[in-house]
Formats: C-alpha cells, sequence, structure tokens
C-alpha cells in the first residue's frame, strides 16, 4: 500500500485524511446502484441524509419502487429522520425539468403531498451544487454512505445492458439523457465519517435556509427546519474492509464557515495520479475539457502509457455553444493534440437500433490508473468542476498485484465498453484490447453494421461540436 501511495500521492491539502479499513463497492450503471441505494433506505433504522443535484419527480426506482419523493416518504413514517438537501439553481438551470429549485412551485407539491421530512436548498452563485451523495443510519455502527455521480433521472436508470428505453418513459427514439452510462460506489467504514461531516457542514450552512421556500419541514408551520448541532459523528466508523480511501471535495472559498479557504482535492488528485501513471489510464467521464488534466494526459503519453477515455457521443450542447470561452476553448486544443498518439484512444459507448443508432450517455465521473488506483464521484474534467461547483469523490488505492477494487473497477468498465473478459488480462494488455475494439467497432458503424459491446473511437478534434 505504501507503493500505491508513493505513486499517486493524495492531495496535501484535502481537508479529510487517508483512512484504512473501507470497504468500497462500485456501482456501475443506474439500475445497479439504485437498487443498492433503496435497499438501504427501506433498511434503515435511524436516517436518511441525501444531497440530491438533479431532480426528476417522476422517476422510478427500479424494483417496483416508486418515485424519490414516495421513498423519502416510506422512510419518514417508519420515524427515519429524513434530510434531503437540494441544489438550488440560480441563472440558466432555473424552470429545468431535471430541478427541484426551493421556489413556490416546489413548496407546493410538497404540501399537497403532505410531506412530514426536511428538504433545505443550498446555491453557489451560477455553479452547481453538484455533489450526489446518499448517507443511511448516519453517526451508527452500520452506516453506509453512497457517492458518485448518478442523478435521480428517468434516463439514469439504465442496466448493464443499456437495452432500448421503456416507451413509458416518453423518450423519443435516441433522444439524449435517455439512456446514461454511470457510476456510484458503496462505502463503509472510517470514511464514512467524512461523508458525514460533510453533509452537516453543508445542511447547517445552507445558502437558502432562511429565505423564502428556501426550507421545508412538515412539522413545522413555516417551514423552518432545525440545524444538526449535535450530530456531528462522535467517532469514526470502525474497519468495514481492507481499502484505502479517502473522500476529496471541490467547495469553493466562502461557503461555508467550517472551510474558509474551501478545497480543490479532486483536482490535484487528478493530476497526482496521472503523473505516477505506468502503463496505463482509464477515463470515464461526462466533460473532458479541463486543459491542465489534458496537458497531464499528454505527458503521460509522452511517457508511453496508453490512455482510454470513453466520452458521450452526443455531449451536451452546452460544451459546443461555450466554444468560445478561453477555458473551454483552450481545453478543446489540448484535447485534439491528444489525437496524434497510437496510444490514445477517445471512445462514445453506442449501440444500433432498428430505426439507427443509439448513443449512450456517458455521465460517469471516474478514472483507473494502472490497477493501483481509482476515483469515483461527481466531478467532471471541466475547471468548473474543479473550481466552481461542490463536487465529492472517493479515491482508493490498491497494492500492486492485488487483485483489488480498482481492479475489480477497470474489469467491469472495460468489459462493458468493449463487450469481452478483461479479468485475465493485465491493465495494459486490457487498454490495449479496448483499442482495438472500439477502432474495430468504429470502422463498422461506419460501414452500417453492427458491433459488439459499445465502445465505438471517435476524433476528439470533431469532439461536441
Amino acid at each position: 500500500m505504501d507503493e500505491a501511495l508513493d505513486r499517486y500521492p493524495p492531495p496535501a491539502h484535502a481537508a479529510f485524511p487517508v483512512r484504512s479499513g473501507n470497504l468500497v463497492e462500485p456501482l456501475v450503471d443506474g439500475a445497479v446502484a439504485f437498487e443498492r441505494i433503496a435497499s438501504a433506505v427501506e433498511l434503515a433504522t435511524t436516517s436518511v441524509w441525501v444531497c440530491v443535484a438533479f431532480l426528476e419527480v417522476e422517476a422510478r426506482f427500479p424494483g417496483g419502487r416508486g418515485t424519490f419523493l414516495e421513498l423519502m416518504d416510506s422512510a419518514a413514517k417508519r420515524g427515519i429522520d429524513v434530510r434531503v438537501l437540494v441544489w438550488h439553481p440560480e441563472g440558466h438551470s432555473v424552470g429545468a425539468a431535471d430541478v427541484f429549485p426551493g421556489d413556490r412551485t416546489s413548496a407546493e407539491l410538497l404540501a399537497a403531498r403532505g410531506t412530514r421530512w426536511n428538504v433545505r436548498w443550498d446555491a453557489v452563485g451560477q455553479n452547481c451544487q453538484h455533489q450526489k451523495v446518499w448517507l443511511v443510519d448516519a453517526g451508527t455502527p452500520d452506516a453506509v454512505a453512497f457517492v458518485g455521480g448518478i442523478n435521480i433521472t428517468r434516463g439514469s436508470m439504465a442496466g448493464r445492458d443499456h437495452a432500448q428505453p421503456d416507451p413509458s418513459l416518453g423518450f423519443a427514439p435516441g433522444e439524449r439523457y435517455s439512456n446514461i452510462h454511470d457510476v456510484h460506489c458503496r462505502l463503509q467504514g472510517p470514511c464514512v465519517a467524512d461523508v458525514h461531516d460533510n453533509f452537516v457542514m453543508r445542511w447547517n450552512g445552507a445558502s437558502e435556509r432562511d429565505r423564502l421556500h428556501g426550507s421545508w419541514s412538515g412539522d413545522q408551520p413555516d417551514g423552518r427546519t432545525d440545524d444538526l448541532v449535535e450530530w456531528r459523528p462522535a467517532e469514526v466508523p470502525l474497519s468495514a474492509g481492507a481499502t484505502t480511501a479517502q473522500i476529496q471535495r471541490s467547495v469553493l472559498p466562502g461557503l461555508y464557515d467550517e472551510l474558509p479557504d474551501g478545497e480543490n482535492a479532486v483536482r490535484e488528485q487528478y493530476l497526482s495520479a496521472i503523473a505516477g501513471a505506468r502503463d496505463y489510464i482509464y477515463i470515464e467521464d461526462q466533460v473532458l475539457l479541463s486543459r491542465v488534466v489534458l496537458v497531464a494526459l499528454r505527458e503521460a503519453l509522452d511517457r508511453g502509457v496508453l490512455v482510454v477515455a470513453s466520452v458521450p457521443g452526443d455531449p451536451m450542447p452546452e460544451l459546443a455553444a461555450a466554444r468560445s470561452h478561453p477555458g473551454i476553448a483552450a481545453g478543446y486544443e489540448a484535447l485534439a493534440a491528444l489525437g496524434a498518439y497510437d496510444g490514445f484512444c477517445l471512445s462514445a459507448p453506442a449501440v444500433r437500433r432498428e430505426w439507427g443508432v443509439e448513443e449512450v450517455y456517458v455521465h460517469a465521473k471516474t478514472a483507473v490508473v494502472d490497477d493501483m488506483w481509482a476515483t469515483i464521484g461527481s466531478t467532471n474534467l471541466v475547471f468548473s468542476s474543479f473550481q466552481g461547483d461542490t463536487e465529492m469523490n472517493v479515491s482508493f488505492w490498491d497494492p500492486a498485484g492485488d487483485d483489488g477494487v480498482a481492479w475489480a473497477l477497470r474489469v467491469r468498465q472495460v468489459d462493458e465498453q468493449g463487450g469481452f473478459d478483461s479479468s485475465g488480462m493485465d491493465g495494459r494488455s486490457a487498454l490495449a484490447r479496448l483499442i482495438e475494439v472500439a477502432r474495430a467497432n468504429a470502422a463498422v458503424r461506419a460501414a452500417g453494421g453492427s458491433w459488439g459491446g459499445f465502445a465505438c473511437a471517435i476524433d476528439p478534434t470533431g469532439w461536441a461540436t
């Protein structure tokens, strides 16, 4: 483990420590993740606390369960302390179908439902409170957290096979965000104390808590909710596994009293891990436009490291619209430069349907390096996620040669994208094979045929244009 920590050192300025003794279980794709999350909520004995970024109130959980609001209602009826911290958007996202702002409309919806649990809204100017975190039975020996990038939307409930969405969901064929690939993880052990601490900091410091419609409580006539004064973790949870991990965040300075200087640990960790890479780097990310990260990837390619990045083939249109922004433009230039390297592959998952080609939307924010380090979280690889949005990742380290959690995540992701079994391959061989598959699939796709797996190589110079 010392070798892994030395090769991919943790951030010097992270607020939380590196902790051993964790259980980290990657949950790839929403059908898997939300099954585990909903089951944990149904088994909760004391509390359910959730950080929500994007929410479609009509999205239904797998296994015949209901909506998010219904899941919270059920927990509250059992006497569980339910607190939901929701992003209050300011600016361009107001009124979008997948946000739940602190306004009269949301208050009327909760009132009509007879909602008995507590909600606070939290804003961060024109940026996003982007953490997607669930914490069940906080402060108890059985506390469990779920950290990752999956939003509560209809398209996020997709399974590993990324079958064509059910027509009853109301999507048009090939509609963007209708078939989403994403990743969360289940976490137990000492790091759960840090997830707990983050929630208390944000709940108590939520920007809208004292404003009209910025807080909801079914038990108080004025809607006011109480602070979590006595809820900070009294002790670190006992060891629950063998994984060394760290909770890392992006938080702007000045947002919260407990973190006056903010935190930029996710960016620091990405650069550290890329600099330490020897064999391969595998990335899945919705937005791959951080110039500093892309320059670091180019330096890794110069060292002979293989790099595969899986991105959405039909990315969010805001990216193309922002090409004139200096930061975004620099990212596009740095990404295009990677196309000159044979060891680099930009890949986008897709599947042929009867009506044409459906792009599987990559919303994941993960990376694996050399089967020894990995991260799962909410942070996109773009400057606004590092220095604007509020984010949370879990990074973890495994000993060299150990078939640990980083190895398992690499196998799970590569196998899904490539359509082959990489469990018997070392990481570099698996990435080399994935590059071959993605390039072959691109050729088959261009010829009008069907392909195996999902990965299709795309030209980095033309992405998100």
